[in-house]
């Protein structure tokens, strides 16, 4: 089979290599479609801590070609969706069902082979069905789409909350619609990008700021009647817009972190004394699972895409086949020209 290696520093080679044993408690899936992850592109250009030669790739969907003889409720053909994230099911937080937290977990595409090749070996328990009606490409963004809802389910929006979303990549899109689904009305969308603040507009946000041109808190203080918002949602992952979120949310209001941080992050004063002079909450959120794992983060995706209440086809920007994981991964790491998910087709 082709795989795509990762052999340094954003350095990729297309190697030929034997399809994956599938032992007792595994499935063998011929990977149609994986996304090109923002954690990725930042693995490229800030370093890359896992072992080398490594197959890259985490969101990821095809077909089932083989089944351990251990594995029931799976068979041949099965259409479904990787879950890559590999709990060790024996630490204090995996028994807790709080899987996200396990403190011995293989991730696929860092430690253990990913998505990035024509098959990928799977533990049975790290797959979801996902029927006819999804396509592949759709799919492969389960996982992104469980990472966001992770967020909002934990931040517990109510209906009348004011939200700000600040970073409109793939998660910050993702998050707008979940919020949405949660019955939020008023949603402002945060960028620097025109075209992710179109994006944003297009799916329903009630007011975007680009921060770049506009004044943040003049903007959000004259959006809100000089409270600031409910929540906001820090999906951005930079040092500035996690600073920013501590200004702008109310009295009382919620903070939820998503973006991840690649630098330092050193608030001034004014933004740190606000978090207990307003009594803020802050809350953190890491991947997408929960109990009974993977977690209804990804069952409830999958619901709503397939009902339309999600939409992510239109988030897809670039297509490359498996030949060309160089060119896309150049694309991403030197933003050589505006994208939002790149996708790898096999």
């Amino acid at each position: 089979m082709r795989a795509g290696f990762l052999i340094g520093l954003n350095e990729f080679e297309i190697r030929e290599m034997d399809v994956p044993q599938c032992h007792q408690n595994e499935v063998i899936v011929k990977v149609e479609a994986s996304g090109i992850c923002g954690s990725d592109i930042h693995k490229m250009s800030k370093g890359w801590k896992y072992q080398l030669p490594m197959i890259m790739g985490h969101e990821m969907a095809g077909t089932i070609v083989k089944v351990g003889r251990s594995v029931h409720h799976l068979k041949k053909d099965d259409r479904v969706a990787v879950v890559p994230f590999i709990p060790c099911h024996n630490c204090a937080y995996c028994a807790m069902g709080k899987y996200q937290l396990c403190t011995d977990y293989i991730m696929m595409g860092s430690q253990r082979f990913g998505g990035f090749a024509e098959y990928v070996s799977v533990p049975a328990s790290n797959i979801v069905k996902i029927g006819t009606k999804l396509t592949f490409e759709e799919a492969s963004m389960i996982e992104p789409l469980a990472v966001s809802a992770h967020g909002v389910y934990g931040i517990e929006p109510r209906v009348g909350d004011v939200v700000a979303v600040f970073g409109l990549g793939t998660i910050g899109l993702l998050t707008i619609q979940w919020l949405k689904i949660a019955g939020v009305k008023k949603i402002i969308g945060i960028d620097i990008q025109s075209e992710k603040l179109k994006q944003a507009l297009d799916l329903g946000v009630t007011d975007t700021i680009d921060p770049s041109v506009q004044d943040l808190e003049k903007e959000i203080s004259r959006i809100t009647d000089g409270l600031g918002v409910d929540i906001a949602m820090e999906c951005a992952g930079t040092k500035i817009t996690e600073e920013q979120c501590l200004l702008v949310t109310k009295k009382g209001g919620k903070i939820g972190f998503q973006g991840i941080a690649y630098s330092d992050v050193l608030i001034k004063q004014r933004a740190f004394e606000k978090i207990f002079r307003s009594e803020l909450t802050i809350k953190g959120f890491w991947n997408s699972y929960s109990a009974p794992f993977p977690g209804k983060e990804w069952f409830d995706s999958i619901t709503f895409l397939e009902s339309g209440r999600l939409s992510v086809s239109h988030m897809i920007s670039h297509r490359f086949p498996l030949e060309d994981l160089q060119r896309a991964f150049d694309l991403a790491v030197n933003r050589s020209e505006s994208f939002n998910k790149i996708m790898i087709m096999l």
